[in-house]
């Protein structure tokens, strides 16, 4: 389906159930060499798909099952001719080999610390990618909408002395050429905007997390320190959203940490600046379970992600209060940070629910949702709140999921009737009065 927000990006057609990426990076030129080949199935019957890929990026060659076809790249968008009417519900193999140098996009946003989208050279030959709404345009050919999420296997070769970063299972590194081959594989359900990608001199650290989680971090050596103050808390991190939202969602973790000031939630291997603070690493974490597991349909629904997680961290801040500071609860946090700016944000930013495009991730889909979700337990209590959430994330694990679905699910699991409190939550233009229900027959 079309996005809501972004329609520009991602096609209703096309359906890509696995990318593989075979990339290779020059850090001297800052030219990236790909061939991208998807499996795509056609959502709806067509006679062709549309890829979003970047104007910068040269499609040098396209094929549809083999047989190459003659596609148009216009702009941002690279149309592939299936050479036939097809089905809905049809498979075919798409290969795209490509070339160029990756350039930011303008991000939709207000907010100050997101100057563009889409993979970045660095000054030294380094590249990283940042793309939430969109921007995975930028690095190889995709639907680049959330609602499109698929499995992905990404191999990066690069000279010796640098390393290729992406998500999932790390297959290790082979010698090829004088160059270095790093081998990448997802088995879960990934969306665009969740695809880590980075290449830098980067060293590896190995580490075991609860129950025997394998993770991988990836860091520049001058960073070693501050990594490793980060790294140290991991395990814990992960416990503290485990024993509230049930296991960690996939089989392998980690952290990319390039040299930039960011913090993302890509799958399995977040992006994150190693000056950052630990509280805002506890937040990508627990996207893992809110927005990676479980992705919203389309971008007005950021709030299932960023509601959550940011609810996460103030019960991580709750749990942890600055050394020799006084005992604090989530609902001190939320009344000091959250309360007081809601109507504020509501006013600037647009309800949680109906953000405005041009503010996209301003804080009014953190802080507004996250007080919402505190009304929600203190109405069902904590042990039934945690049950509910445990049972959203596990429950709808690989899939795309929105507000109906949400309201619907909370409704049958407390057997109560939360419609008009969650939606008043998420549309009114001023901080609700409402109350949350109460239980059958109060």
């Amino acid at each position: 389906m079309a996005d809501d927000m972004y329609p520009q990006y991602g096609d209703p057609a096309t359906d890509v159930l696995h990318y593989g990426l075979d990339l290779k990076w020059d850090p001297t030129a800052t030219v990236l060499t790909g061939t991208a080949t998807l499996t795509v199935r056609a959502a709806q019957p067509t006679n062709r798909f549309i890829l979003d890929l970047a104007a910068d990026m040269s499609a040098d060659h396209v094929s549809v099952d083999g047989a190459p076809v003659a596609n148009t790249h216009d702009g941002d968008h690279l149309t592939v001719p299936a050479g036939r009417q097809l089905a809905a519900d049809s498979t075919v193999t798409v290969v795209v080999t490509y070339h160029g140098t990756p350039h930011l996009v303008p991000a939709p946003v207000t907010r100050p610390d997101i100057s563009g989208l889409g993979a970045q050279v660095g000054p030294d030959g380094g590249v990283w990618a940042q793309q939430e709404p969109y921007g995975a345009f930028t690095w190889y050919p995709c639907n680049d909408q959330p609602s499109d999420k698929a499995l992905y296997d990404v191999t990066i070769t690069v000279p010796d002395g640098w390393a290729g970063v992406s998500g999932g299972a790390f297959g290790g590194r082979t010698e090829s050429g004088g160059h270095g081959v790093y081998r990448w594989h997802q088995p879960n359900p990934v969306a665009t905007y969740l695809v880590a990608f980075s290449v830098d001199r980067y060293r590896e650290d190995t580490a075991t997390g609860p129950h025997g989680i394998p993770m991988t971090f990836w860091y520049l050596p001058a960073d070693a320190d501050a990594v490793h103050k980060l790294t140290a808390q991991i395990p814990a991190m992960i416990s503290f959203l485990e024993q509230r939202f049930g296991p960690y969602p996939f089989p392998t973790a980690g952290v990319l940490f390039p040299p930039d000031n960011v913090g993302m939630e890509t799958q399995t291997m977040i992006t994150f600046g190693p000056g950052g603070a630990p509280a805002d690493l506890l937040h990508e974490f627990a996207h893992q379970w809110f927005g990676d597991a479980v992705t919203p349909t389309t971008w007005s629904g950021l709030w299932l992600n960023e509601g959550f997680a940011m609810y996460a961290q103030f019960l991580w801040q709750a749990a942890h209060p600055k050394p020799g500071g006084p005992q604090t609860t989530v609902d001190a946090v939320l009344q000091a940070t959250a309360a007081p700016v809601d109507q504020s944000l509501r006013g600037r930013d647009g309800p949680p629910g109906h953000p405005l495009p041009t503010h996209f991730a301003s804080p009014n889909v953190y802080y507004s949702p996250a007080l919402m979700l505190n009304g929600i337990r203190h109405a069902v209590g904590d042990p039934a709140f945690y049950q509910l959430l445990n049972a959203w994330a596990h429950q709808h694990a690989g899939t795309n999921q929105d507000r109906a679905a949400f309201v619907a699910f909370v409704n049958a699991q407390t057997g109560r009737d939360f419609s008009a409190y969650i939606n008043a939550w998420l549309d009114s233009p001023t901080t609700p009065t409402i109350q949350p229900p109460g239980p059958a027959g109060t």
